[in-house]
């Protein structure tokens, strides 16, 4: 399933042009788009769907919670409504430290997770039902990581790879803990101060204006899909 990948490279090169990131980091981030490109076959051979847009963050995420103190949670990849270009979009945030560092198996599952979200935003979308975007005040770990265990699509209903499925089940628990991972992301990025943002809980959650709600371009084949699975059941 060979096509031009729609990866948005934009942030991180401004970040190496604004001296946030090395020539050596930004060598190393090309080099990993290979992999990623091979993942995103898999993914896509499991669905049938095109992968959603990619668009890279290049600092390492980091969510501060209000009601837990010295509470955070580290962002690796998230499934986003943003302005872009005039418009909201939906689309997948990848960060670099996490493209840089992660094996290929985390890699493979993390985005096949990510691309269950895509679908059910998509359907969500598809059907105006815009509740289900949003959920209870993400203000504690805890609520984050139910919100995110459970707004996710049917990895049986929309993957059909059981290696894929049995790898996502494997490693979300229910949300990514790779001890490999986390000492290459202290000892070769936050150790040597590459760059490192903190977000709130409220800036995590999606805030769209309802009257473009309805104008956010969807993917038709997940909603056909979608549909075929419903009137299936």
């Amino acid at each position: 399933m060979s096509r031009t990948r729609d990866l948005n490279v934009e942030r991180v090169n401004e970040s190496h042009a604004n001296g946030r990131i090395s020539d050596e980091i930004l060598k190393l981030f090309y080099e990993r788009l290979p992999v990623l490109d091979r993942v995103i076959v898999v993914v896509e051979k499991a669905s049938g769907v095109p992968y959603p847009l990619i668009i890279f963050e290049p600092a390492l995420l980091k969510i501060k919670y209000p009601s837990a103190t010295f509470a955070e949670t580290v962002i690796y990849a998230s499934t986003k409504i943003e302005k872009l270009n005039g418009s909201y979009q939906l689309y997948v945030q990848l960060s670099l430290p996490f493209l840089l560092f992660a094996s290929e198996d985390l890699l493979k599952a993390a985005l096949a997770h990510e691309f269950l979200h895509y679908v059910l935003f998509t359907v969500a979308l598809s059907k105006k039902s815009f509740t289900t975007l949003s959920g209870e005040r993400l203000d504690s770990p805890e609520v984050h990581m139910a919100f995110d265990d459970t707004h996710v699509a049917s990895a049986e209903e929309w993957l059909t790879d059981r290696e894929l499925v049995d790898l996502i089940k494997a490693k979300f628990n229910p949300v990514i803990s790779d001890k490999t991972l986390e000492a290459d992301i202290k000892n070769k990025w936050e150790d040597i101060h590459l760059p490192v943002r903190e977000i709130t809980a409220g800036d995590s959650a999606l805030s769209i204006p309802i009257l473009e709600l309805s104008k956010i371009p969807l993917d038709e084949s997940i909603v056909r899909l979608s549909r075929s699975q419903e009137q299936g059941r």
